[in-house]
């Protein structure tokens, strides 16, 4: 099948070809990509190979979930690349390039062949291969926080209260206490967080108005115990009684 371009196929198409392959195209921007491309089978199959060449880089990073601002700073390092060399990039690729041979390696991944008139993702623009180099980066630096960030125990708190309250520790030593399906406290009061070392005094650890909430526990809480209280004010000291507690393991 030949990949021949519609009119109005440009440079930019093929750029936003490659960012498309990565899904962070949104808005009118993603939408015109998707009108041109409904009609060009190059930038069709731009897109489909490149996800191919992606897919196979993914296979070296476990999955993981980006944190919220990655395709925003993608996007900005896209931008900067594209305003600081377009000019200097448009003259370079109309002159010959010289490709040195590589060292022998392990055999290359077949894929299927590329017609000659679809530019490889990584030739196609200096700032798409940025964006791609990015990628991998974030991969790779997901791939440990996501290692780090994995739950190792949990511990469920027990006691008067209606509810369930657990404590989470993660490999990395953070934790967090999960309260689900605790009623809100009563107008006036909140629902204070302790760890109390052993043979020491309650360290107020973070405060909620809610029944269910997340309050992330500062330091290492092995060894601990993890208690809530209900109060009016935060407070340094916990009021008695001790609506629920859990021992977390050293």
């Amino acid at each position: 099948m030949s990949a021949t371009p519609v009119d109005g196929h440009t440079d930019e198409f093929e750029g936003l070809a490659g960012l498309a392959a990565l899904d962070v195209l949104e808005g009118d921007e993603l939408g015109r990509f998707q009108r041109h491309a409904a009609q060009c089978e190059r930038c069709q199959l731009m897109v489909r190979l490149d996800r191919e060449a992606l897919a196979a880089v993914s296979l070296v990073a476990p999955p993981m979930d980006p944190s919220p601002d990655f395709k925003a700073r993608l996007m900005q390092r896209a931008a900067a690349e594209l305003a600081t060399g377009d000019t200097a990039r448009r003259g370079s690729l109309t002159e010959p390039q010289t490709i040195a041979e590589p060292p022998p390696g392990p055999a290359p991944i077949p894929f299927r062949s590329r017609p000659p008139n679809v530019i490889p993702f990584w030739r196609r623009s200096p700032w798409v291969s940025a964006l791609a180099a990015i990628l991998v980066v974030g991969l790779v630096s997901f791939g440990a926080y996501s290692y780090e960030n994995q739950p190792v125990a949990t511990y469920e708190l027990s006691g008067s209260a209606p509810g369930k309250a657990v404590v989470i520790v993660r490999r990395s030593g953070m934790a967090e206490l999960v309260m689900e399906g605790v009623p809100d406290p009563e107008p006036g009061f909140l629902y204070e967080a302790w760890i109390i070392p052993q043979g020491g005094q309650p360290v107020a650890a973070g405060t909620t108005t809610r029944g269910n909430a997340e309050v992330p526990l500062p330091g290492n809480v092995r060894g601990t115990t993890v208690a809530i209280t209900k109060e009016r004010t935060r407070m340094e000291v916990p009021t008695p009684p001790v609506l629920m507690s859990t021992v977390v393991q050293s």
